[in-house]
């Protein structure tokens, strides 16, 4: 069994972020799961997923995955992508968005780069 430590991935689970879709300043989005979808040679790739705290009467979607590629080597680029998760199965992608892998080694960086991302749609 793989010991949790804090830079782990599944940390995120059960926190809030504020995440403004479509102008809903103060809509918050609670992560749900977190995996790891894939490792290769020059990093990982994540599926994190959040689900939309309801209490607002914003029009957001109620899914949203925040697929990332964080590289291995110290000073890379990484890579989200963000999609509304539609029940009938057809993802829409919203914003896709590069930043050092410095800029999300922390958790107060990562809820920064979610937060800007949303701002810029």
């Amino acid at each position: 069994m793989r010991k949790i430590t804090n830079k782990s991935p599944n940390r995120l689970i059960d926190m809030e972020f504020n995440i403004p879709l479509f102008n809903a300043e103060k809509q918050m989005y609670l992560c749900i799961d977190v995996s790891e979808i894939a490792t290769s040679p020059g990093g990982k790739d994540y599926n994190i997923m959040l689900s939309e705290v309801k209490g607002l009467n914003y029009a957001v979607p109620e899914r949203v995955d925040v697929n990332m590629f964080i590289p291995t080597d110290a000073g890379g680029i990484a890579s989200l992508h963000m999609v509304e998760v539609r029940p009938t199965g057809s993802d829409i992608k919203l914003a896709k968005w590069t930043t050092d892998k410095e800029h999300i080694s922390s958790l107060a960086g990562l809820k920064e780069v979610l937060y800007n991302m949303a701002k810029t749609m």
